[in-house]
């Protein structure tokens, strides 16, 4: 498989065993970049989502951070239907029609059982086959994307994730309070959330009473289903602001913390007076530490470049030009953006490597903003290439 400059293998396969519920066989899917050698020994294990399979591995922490990183992935379908002549591996692959549940595809009547996806965790650091692939696993990290944290977090507050995971990272979801559960002891790992805006998350907000074990990340200004930046994608185009990078800066400072013991940035969310959010003059959501500290938002957040709708799908509107936003020149507007993202970085929001791209991204067509080249140019955001005219300065 190719990923942008990302290579990496694909295995296919179909898991069957018994649980409380019953008889299951599912399919799984293992992905790595080359050699088991190769690997630090951390799988990270997904279940499929109902609508876009492993949208983890391919649209949001993406095959670059993941495989780059020396992580693997296991992808894997729970439900206890039964699957007939080649349908087997529909579950990973939405672009096959079928009939969804919550879950995966499944032909009437599917159960879903998230007891496999823990059984399933379990196996792969014991089955020979798995390990051929995998090599040797010493750290497992369930992950889960929108519907599919239902399983990864209800294995946590049931305890079914103990001894099977060593963090759990959810992404947009509305799930109750996991930290009752981390709090009375039904689970001795890691955990992770990184919400959209629109993210319904009041119950998750970091309540300092499980310091060493929960962060929670509500990303100003983003949908819930970002533009994953795809030319050929029917939802491009609706809006520059994205969690993702938080997201994938969140997961590798999670694995620094699970294996090194080095603690996350501290828990950010939205500023609330009382069901209402907080916005600036823009119109942009305000966002609070634990300590009820403003922090960094996205740099084009913080300059006002327009108000960006944390929509389900997202959107923004009253873009402004550089001299609306108060810079007499395209110079001074991009040493404006480089320190808001400088300070964003520097709180531990952003990778390097986003960092850089998000710094390009905003240089590309002078005298345009970064928002106003994702509008206007959208090729060339996408393809960080600079405008044919202008040399950004």
């Amino acid at each position: 498989m190719q990923a942008g400059r990302v290579s990496y293998c694909r295995y296919d396969g179909i898991f069957e065993g018994r649980t409380s519920t019953g008889a299951f066989r599912v399919p799984y899917r293992l992905s790595t970049s080359g050699h088991p050698r190769h690997g630090d020994g951390t799988v990270i294990v997904e279940p499929s989502h109902f609508a876009i399979g492993l949208g983890l591995l391919e649209q949001r922490l993406q095959p670059d951070l993941i495989f780059g990183n020396g992580f693997t992935h296991a992808g894997i379908g729970w439900s206890t239907a039964s699957f007939g002549p080649g349908a087997d591996l529909r579950i990973l692959d939405p672009t096959v029609p079928g009939v969804f549940i919550e879950g995966g595809f499944v032909e009437e009547n599917g159960r879903t059982d998230h007891e496999i996806i823990a059984e399933f965790a379990r196996t792969l650091a014991v089955d020979d086959q798995a390990r051929a692939v995998l090599g040797s696993i010493k750290r497992r990290y369930l992950a889960g994307l929108s519907d599919s944290t239902i399983p990864v977090l209800d294995l946590v507050t049931t305890g079914r994730a103990t001894g099977v995971s060593d963090l759990a990272l959810a992404v947009t979801t509305e799930f109750t309070d996991p930290q009752l559960a981390l709090q009375a002891g039904a689970y001795p790992g890691k955990v992770i959330i990184v919400n959209s805006e629109i993210d319904v998350s009041g119950n998750l907000i970091d309540r300092g009473v499980v310091p060493g074990q929960y962060r929670f990340y509500a990303v100003a200004g983003t949908p819930h289903i970002p533009d994953d930046l795809d030319v050929s994608d029917e939802l491009d185009r609706t809006t520059p602001a994205s969690y993702v990078p938080a997201l994938r800066a969140h997961f590798l400072q999670a694995d620094r913390w699970v294996r090194h013991g080095t603690p996350p940035p501290a828990s950010y969310h939205l500023q609330k007076d009382g069901s209402e959010v907080v916005r600036d003059a823009s119109g942009n959501a305000l966002v609070l530490d634990t300590q009820n500290r403003p922090v960094p938002r996205l740099p084009f957040l913080e300059l006002g470049e327009a108000r960006f709708v944390g929509d389900f799908i997202g959107g923004y509107d009253n873009v402004r030009s550089i001299a609306e936003i108060g810079f007499s020149s395209h110079r001074a507007y991009l040493d404006a953006f480089a320190q808001r993202l400088a300070d964003y970085a520097a709180a531990g929001y952003i990778t390097k490597k986003d960092a850089a791209d998000m710094r390009a991204r905003a240089a590309l067509c002078a005298p345009s903003t970064f928002t106003q080249t994702y509008r206007d140019h959208y090729d060339n955001f996408v393809t960080i290439t600079r405008c044919p005219y202008g040399d950004g300065r």
